[in-house]
């Protein structure tokens, strides 16, 4: 047992005995994989597995908190998969990240979706990441396109995760046109070109 699983096991107990279906403890699951190290792959798939259970048991009576809660896991279990060459693993997780933070987005009112927004890039950026490694170009290329088209809203504002995450989308979109042949989709690249220079002028 690792130090770091070690640590949280007194409130994983107390959890256990007291709040044994809970969203709580579903979250301490969640919190528990993802503070594992790579190398401790599998138990992290447990304890993910663990989460999703409880998270997917409180989508009819807490469906918000629950499909934030599923949605942050699956998109986890993505990366931990990515990192480990998992393919098909990986973009399953990612593609189910990705529906349920859509459909989160979609439900939330006008000025109360930033962060969701950001949230459902975040899953379709590594969603583009599997289907690469899984060699399934023109997906990747599609979804990555449909990505930046969900993030151009943030294309010359003063959100630094924001302009990170869309920076590495327009190199992942242009280097899968180049893979697969296809011409770079002006009508998607120039407005978040133009947002980002004007950003930069008035900054």
């Amino acid at each position: 047992m690792s130090d770091k699983i070690a640590g949280y096991l007194p409130r994983l107990s107390f959890l256990q005995a007291t709040e044994p279906g809970s969203l709580t403890l579903a979250r301490l699951y969640l919190e528990m994989a993802t503070a594992l190290d790579k190398s401790e792959r599998l138990t992290a798939l447990t304890l993910f597995d663990e989460a999703d259970h409880l998270f997917a048991a409180h989508l009819q009576t807490a469906p918000d908190a629950a499909r934030a809660g599923l949605a942050h896991s699956l998109n986890n279990r993505a990366a931990l998969e990515i990192d480990g060459q998992q393919w098909g693993e990986a973009v399953d997780a990612a593609r189910q990240a990705v529906e349920l933070r859509r459909d989160r987005l979609a439900g939330l009112p006008s000025g109360q979706n930033e962060n969701a927004r950001l949230d459902l890039g975040y899953s379709q950026g590594a969603l583009v990441l599997a289907l690469r490694g899984a060699s399934c170009f023109d997906t990747a290329r599609e979804v990555c396109a449909e990505a930046l088209a969900n993030l151009a809203i943030f294309a010359g504002k003063k959100n630094q995760q924001a302009f990170i995450l869309l920076a590495k989308l327009i190199c992942l979109y242009t280097e899968l046109c180049g893979i697969t042949g296809e011409r770079p989709d002006p009508v998607l690249l120039l407005p978040l070109a133009k947002a980002f220079y004007d950003g930069n002028q008035t900054g």
